[in-house]
């Protein structure tokens, strides 16, 4: 009884957290009707276990769960989109850590807010003690699995959680994995369900979270070209304030993060691409290519 009391107090408080943070961002925000665009890349295996491609299955379940279930998130395909075809590898520094400021660069001219990336940390076995007078040894499976999420406005890490599930196995599947030296996984389709939706539903908040930005490519004159179109939800007659974004700081370890600045324009969306859009400059204090737009 005080397992279930306690599972439902949990599921409570969870649904309250979830309730509270969708009130929170319908106030904070009036975008409601534009997409946050995002991709994921660089999704790598740093196990030991190799013997299904969990690279694949992370990078096909998470947009999967983040365009289904969130609301304010697309993850455009990147077998088909030409403009995404290309990126494919994170920018690093000569530490090794991923260049920021090389990743909101290049996020910035594909119209993404936002850049998943992450990684299989482990797949490991492990024995617990379970019972509350009489104890018994269990053999479980542990999976590990670190996530980031970047914003391409600022540049910072706007998520970093790591998250694990456990999955109890055969005491003859143990042995023999003892015994060979080798994995042998159960059906893990549930378990992973589960986990991929923790996942895609701790990455939708982190992107909701951030309000709408799109990022100016081009200035010609009264006229100005921004990297996102009709899939990101822009339409003709749409209107935007134009920040600048031109000043940079530099972090540890030679992160560099943008600066959003003053309000130095406005502009009326005229015509819409998928992922392009073409605007009038209606007022102009120094708008150039870099700069970002948020709704008015």
């Amino acid at each position: 009884m005080g397992c279930s009391y306690r599972e439902t107090v949990d599921k409570t408080a969870e649904t309250v957290t979830k309730t509270t943070e969708k009130i929170k961002r319908t106030i904070r925000f009036s975008d409601d009707d534009l997409q946050r665009m995002a991709t994921i890349i660089g999704f790598e295996n740093k196990s030991l276990y190799h013997g299904n491609d969990f690279t694949q299955l992370f990078l096909k379940g998470i947009p999967e769960y983040l365009n289904n279930e969130c609301d304010d998130v697309s993850v455009p395909d990147s077998d088909s989109d030409q403009s995404l075809e290309g990126f494919q590898q994170l920018p690093l520094l000569e530490n090794g850590e991923v260049d920021n400021y090389a990743l909101a660069l290049i996020g910035r001219q594909l119209g993404l807010n936002a850049i998943i990336t992450g990684s299989l940390d482990d797949i490991g076995i492990l024995d617990e003690l379970q019972g509350m007078i009489w104890k018994d040894s269990h053999h479980l499976i542990q999976i590990l699995v670190s996530v980031e999420v970047f914003d391409t406005e600022s540049g910072s890490k706007i998520l970093d959680h790591s998250f694990s599930r456990k999955v109890e196995i055969e005491e003859l599947d143990y042995e023999l994995m003892r015994s060979e030296g080798k994995m042998i996984l159960p059906d893990l389709n549930e378990t992973l369900t589960d986990l991929l939706g923790e996942i895609g539903e701790t990455i939708c908040w982190s992107i909701e979270d951030q309000a709408w930005s799109g990022f100016v490519i081009a200035v010609d004159d009264d006229t100005l070209t921004l990297s996102a179109g009709s899939d990101a939800g822009l339409a003709p007659g749409d209107e935007f304030d134009v920040y600048d974004t031109s000043r940079v700081l530099e972090g540890l370890s030679g992160q560099r993060f943008f600066v959003r600045g003053q309000k130095i324009g406005e502009i009326k969306i005229t015509e819409v691409e998928t992922d392009k859009a073409r605007a009038a400059i209606v007022t102009n204090r120094g708008i150039k290519p870099g700069s970002s737009v948020r709704v008015k």
